[in-house]
């Protein structure tokens, strides 16, 4: 099979998560002779579970990195050998819906550089639903209904996260976007970045993807130390976005608001990168009553959706 022929390279960063890792795999056409499927394993320490998995599936392309580095490196990994000339990624945690790809093929042209999807959500527990992908479809509804340069550039910075896209190759390889290679928010860049130098984007409003929340992942972790982690590559993605020109640059005034929930010394610092970084200071946003009530609602219900799957869970 030439490259030519390959249409689709679907990249699923894995660790230690063989299980899922298989049932993401059942939603995938594997059998398809223009898509490859690319699993990059960040040094599972059970290697033995993911030798089972990798006995029923002789189709796919198994990768490894060559330490664990985390999503972000196991992704660079799989762009470096991806083939298709269109790409997709999947957390090993999620799936595609049925008939998805059928759908990639009806909407998805040549001229296009990223066609955004739709998701669903709901707890891996329960199979209840989620809040998870409430933003997300909510930006991509707000340009696909209005499609407005602001609204389109909402979308852009917004919309952090890589599933539920579908990229030109071509495109990727020019504009030379990487993943970071963080624990947390490793994706966040790459997305961003590719969005705002996407000439051709589009918005189909059909639901392709579903995410699954779980009890424990590392989109909640709540630590200090992640928290610094998701600042720091805001202020790194505010200084990229400067070099491009963009001027839809990042506000570190939430940040430096919540990081006083973290202590002082959390506090400091993030005011201290805040503060030396390219990200804008809105000190007007600090008293604006209707985004503050927007972020606590929402705060509350992921809150209660997180303890709600652990009580779930702990009822099993």
């Amino acid at each position: 099979m030439t490259s030519q022929s390959m249409r689709y390279s679907v990249i699923i960063p894995h660790f230690n998560d063989a299980d899922r890792l298989e049932r993401l795999l059942l939603t995938i056409p594997v059998a398809r002779r223009d898509l490859e499927v690319l699993v990059v394993d960040d040094c599972s320490p059970n290697q033995p579970a993911l030798e089972v998995v990798k006995s029923r599936w002789s189709m796919v392309t198994w990768l490894s990195t060559p330490r664990n580095a985390g999503a972000g490196a196991a992704r660079n990994i799989g762009l470096d050998h991806a083939r298709g000339d269109r790409l997709l990624f999947s957390d090993s945690d999620d799936e595609f819906l049925p008939g998805a790809f059928e759908r990639f093929d009806e909407h998805v042209g040549d001229e296009d550089d990223l066609v955004y999807f739709l998701a669903d959500a709901v707890q891996e527990v329960d199979g209840s639903p989620s809040n998870r992908a409430d933003r997300l479809n909510a930006l991509c509804m707000e340009y696909h209904d209005d499609p407005s340069d602001r609204n389109l550039s909402q979308l852009r910075v917004g919309h952090v996260v890589p599933v539920a896209k579908v990229y030109s190759r071509v495109f990727i390889d020019k504009c030379g976007v990487r993943f970071e290679e963080t624990p947390v928010s490793n994706d966040v860049v790459f997305n961003v970045l590719a969005a705002v130098q996407a000439r051709h984007v589009r918005v189909q409003p059909v639901t392709v993807y579903r995410i699954h929340r779980r009890p424990k992942s590392l989109t909640s972790n709540p630590s200090p130390e992640a928290f610094l982690v998701r600042v720091g590559v805001k202020a790194r993605l505010a200084s990229a976005l400067k070099a491009l020109g963009i001027k839809d640059i990042p506000s570190a005034t939430g940040w430096m608001v919540a990081s006083f929930s973290y202590g002082p010394r959390t506090a400091f610092r993030t005011w201290w990168l805040c503060l030396t970084s390219d990200m804008r200071i809105d000190v007007f946003r600090v008293f604006q009553f209707g985004r503050w009530k927007n972020f606590v609602v929402g705060r509350q219900a992921d809150r209660a959706e997180k303890k709600a799957a652990e009580s779930s869970r702990g009822h099993r």
